[in-house]
């Protein structure tokens, strides 16, 4: 059974989201933030947004890098 590059791609990309937002939570629990310290929703989705956006844009920076590395090498 044949894998589509795309699928590839997409599927390293999701996980590599999953582990930069867990690593962010975990940075983020070292200074005293944690899902269950804030009192509201707001500020909860607050949370999230900034882990989002910050795992979003280092997945987005490795990914490049990446492609950038395996252009050079060809």
């Amino acid at each position: 059974m044949a894998v589509s590059k795309i699928a590839v791609r997409k599927t390293v990309e999701f996980l590599l989201y999953i582990v930069m937002f867990m690593v962010y939570m975990g940075i983020a629990y070292l200074f005293g933030y944690d899902m269950y310290s804030f009192e509201s929703n707001w500020a909860l989705f607050v949370y999230y947004l900034v882990l989002n956006f910050l795992a979003g844009v280092t997945v987005s920076c490795a990914l490049s890098l990446w492609s950038k590395r395996n252009k050079r090498r060809s």
